[in-house]
């Protein structure tokens, strides 16, 4: 292999000052502990931390410059360009001349070709800063779906931005909460997804977006550069195939090891099948093992295994000790607190493929909101079949969803969905309102948002661009980082995407099979034990049950004697509720994880709650 591809950090602001970026880098050198740099000008400060993938060499280390014809373009770069090489012989055809055989390289030779819209020839995932000093602009681009993070904080004259909150935390900024941030955890346990953080005035560059800051006027202004393209066309199993076969090689390419991240469902599950074909090596697979019907994903995986030996298979053994002794670490590498246990399950993950030496990690994440493969998606599937008077394949749907595992759960979506009572459930503002009363929580509910409206593939555009997607990338980045191992998605091809939201949005679903397409494809290849199972499983861990350990407990005795999170709860009501907890009384116990989980983020990064 002669290319060069490191996973990094980023950071930078609009003034001079060496000292200030070297901390910046410093705050994120898990990102990139390979390596260094910093440029620094009478304009802007730029830094770098690089975690090598291929051959590390001189020549590429950033932030790098380019020159041609006068014109000079400097960047810092994280992320991965699967299509460089073509891109880069293409700017051969043009002139261009290249020093280094490093995607970085030919990044900056597309800028200077076209500008800001050089991204429309990147494949990949990338978060990026381009300084142009004759232009006196600074371009940051985040990719299509936000595999890397960007963040971003401006403040009249001054520009800010880094790879991770922490490294913007290294100035001295005012440390208070978003109060709306705040409300949506407390209420609806809804974390690490919205543009705006934790943080007050630190925001996160959208997916497909482009931004450029003016170094002379000191203003802002961010473009949308890309959205799926659609249509109604019917797509073989074959294409399908071919299309993620594709993708996984492509995501293949590396000088070391490269390993998959293997749960029991049929998206990872997928994704090695195809690297089995394209590969004739043996394979890390990484898996979590509990002991215990939940978190436990090894029965399954015997299937998968017996027809792939070539699989070598590790397992993280998630546990209450585990979760105890790392969830300040993963609230630290989160920047932010998170929902429920899917921070945990990857920081596992992530910490077992770096324990075994290696640094690359594939895994199934995008496919479930690309394909509707969450069980919400069925009965929004067949209201959009009542719509447009499909009547007898409404039938067939229904009839399917009253033997689905599923099934009272999408008959209570599918109710609500037509404006019938949903049975057994209560009103949302009855819900909040109950909340607010039990827990005294000083902080007004967010009001819901208006009900959706467009067709199928408007639903799908939203848990991949605004929902259900940023979450978990966002999550899998910080995690998977925070032990210095990049995570690769194929599903996130976004030709694959273009195919998906290209093709008739009725094979999505039949007969009650989610992700249809993805199950017809990988007929034969996917043991049917995985492949034709309907209930959606995930990694999951019992982290509600960890409330009870020995060390939490006392954890939460101490700090809510003398709470921060006071200024938004009260810790009385907290500390009842928990006890009713102990005592398995029945209590809220989504509130009790994401009440502590608030309250020690505030102290790890001394967070003002006084919303």
């Amino acid at each position: 292999m002669d290319a060069e591809t490191p996973m990094c950090g980023i950071a930078g602001f609009n003034w001079p000052d060496e000292a200030l970026i070297a901390s910046m880098t410093e705050a994120i050198r898990h990102r990139g502990p390979d390596d260094e740099g910093q440029f620094v000008d009478a304009e802007l400060s730029l830094g770098h931390r690089r975690l090598s993938i291929l051959d590390l060499s001189a020549l590429g280390r950033q932030p790098m410059e380019y020159e041609r014809a006068g014109r000079r373009a400097i960047i810092s770069f994280n992320g991965e360009i699967y299509n460089f090489r073509a891109l880069r012989e293409k700017l051969e055809h043009k002139g261009y001349r290249f020093r280094s055989h490093t995607d970085t390289e030919v990044i900056l030779a597309a800028y200077l070709e076209w500008g800001s819209d050089c991204v429309a020839e990147l494949n990949g995932m990338w978060a990026f800063a381009i300084y142009d000093p004759v232009a006196k602009t600074v371009l940051l681009s985040r990719d299509r779906f936000g595999e890397k993070p960007l963040y971003y904080r401006h403040d009249g004259g001054r520009f800010v931005f880094a790879s991770e909150i922490k490294a913007i935390l290294a100035h001295p900024v005012p440390r208070r909460a978003d109060p709306v941030v705040v409300s949506e955890y407390l209420y609806r346990g809804a974390a690490n997804g919205s543009l705006a953080s934790f943080f007050a005035g630190i925001r996160m560059l959208p997916p497909a977006h482009n931004a450029v800051f003016d170094l002379r006027k000191k203003s802002l202004a961010l473009r949308e550069y890309y959205r799926p393209t659609r249509g109604r066309r019917a797509v073989s199993a074959e294409e399908f195939r071919d299309a993620l076969r594709k993708s996984v090689e492509s995501r293949l390419v590396a000088d070391v090891p490269v390993s998959i991240s293997l749960s029991s469902g049929i998206d990872s599950t997928s994704v090695a099948a195809l690297t089995a074909q394209v590969t004739d090596s043996g394979v890390k697979a990484f898996t979590t093992a509990s002991g215990e019907e939940v978190g436990d994903e090894t029965a399954l995986l015997s299937h998968f295994l017996q027809r792939y030996p070539r699989f070598e298979l590790e397992k993280s053994h998630i546990s209450e000790s585990r979760f105890c002794d790392h969830y300040r670490d993963i609230l630290y590498h989160m920047d932010e607190p998170f929902a429920r246990q899917s921070a945990y399950v990857r920081w596992e993950i992530a910490n077992l493929t770096a324990l075994h030496g290696r640094k690359v990690l594939l895994n199934g994440e995008g496919a479930d909101e690309l394909l509707g493969g969450y069980a919400a998606f069925a009965p929004v599937f067949m209201v959009d079949l009542l719509k447009r008077l499909r009547l007898v394949r409404f039938a067939t749907e229904l009839a399917a969803t009253l033997r689905h595992p599923e099934r009272r759960k999408i008959l209570a979506g599918l109710r609500r969905a037509l404006g019938l009572p949903a049975g057994g459930g209560t009103a949302e503002s009855a819900t909040l309102r109950g909340l607010r009363g039990k827990f005294g929580i000083r902080l007004d509910p967010v009001a819901a948002g208006p009900p959706r409206g467009g067709d199928l593939k408007d639903y799908l555009f939203e848990l991949v661009h605004d929902y259900s997607l940023p979450r978990l990338l966002v999550c899998n980045d910080k995690m998977t980082m925070a032990n210095s191992v990049e995570g690769r998605a194929p599903f996130l091809d976004h030709e694959l995407v273009d195919l998906v939201f290209s093709m008739d949005a009725d094979e999505l679903m039949v007969r009650g099979w989610r992700k249809f397409p993805l199950r017809r494809a990988m007929q034969g290849l996917v043991p049917d034990e995985i492949l034709f199972r309907k209930s959606k499983d995930a990694f999951h861990a019992p982290i509600f049950e960890y409330l009870r350990n020995g060390g939490i407990r006392r954890r939460i005795e101490t700090v809510f004697a003398d709470a921060r999170t006071a200024a938004v709860f009260s810790p009385q009501a907290y500390l009842a509720e928990y006890r009713r907890f102990l005592d398995r009384k029945g209590a809220d116990r989504a509130f009790l994880l994401h009440g502590f989980l608030l309250e020690e983020w505030a102290r790890i990064f001394e967070v003002d709650l006084a919303c």
